[in-house]
């Protein structure tokens, strides 16, 4: 099996494609060993692979809260006759900040994140894996890791 690793620059390049392309994830939190997987609308910070989303308060943000690991998943859906898929790993509560009216950076998420919240959710990976088996065909193992 081929597990030749791309340079970082191609494959910021290769990540930032791929998630320009998308809209949706599904954010994974935990608490108790009890998992919640919450697909939610994303959007992405332009110089930086920051993604913030707008939650409503509920059990996956008391989540966080308890437990502040996540574990994202975005994939292209089989019918694009692609396998491509990437998982986001963030931990702790400086990769996971909750953002609220009146917090110095919520006017700036504001107009990353579309529609008016009351609460945005910055998050900040620390490791994104992308899976894509056109890699193959260019050389590369189908798995790449950046790590953040």
């Amino acid at each position: 099996m081929n597990d030749k690793k791309m340079s970082i620059e191609d494959l910021k390049k290769e990540i930032r494609n791929f998630l320009d392309k998308r809209k949706v994830l599904v954010l994974c939190t935990c608490s108790n060993n009890i998992p919640r997987a919450t697909p939610m609308d994303f959007y992405i910070e332009k110089d930086s692979f920051n993604i913030y989303v707008g939650p409503a308060p509920g059990r996956k943000v008391k989540n966080m809260e308890e437990n502040p690991i996540i574990s994202i998943g975005i994939y292209t859906p089989m019918s694009e006759g692609k396998i491509q898929g990437m998982q986001i790993t963030a931990t702790g509560k400086e990769r996971l900040i909750f953002l609220k009216e009146g917090d110095e950076e919520f006017k700036k998420a504001q107009k990353i994140v579309r529609g008016k919240r009351k609460l945005i959710l910055k998050i900040i990976p620390e490791k994104i894996e992308l899976l894509d088996y056109d890699f193959i065909k260019k050389g590369y193992g189908r798995l790449q890791t950046l790590e953040i």
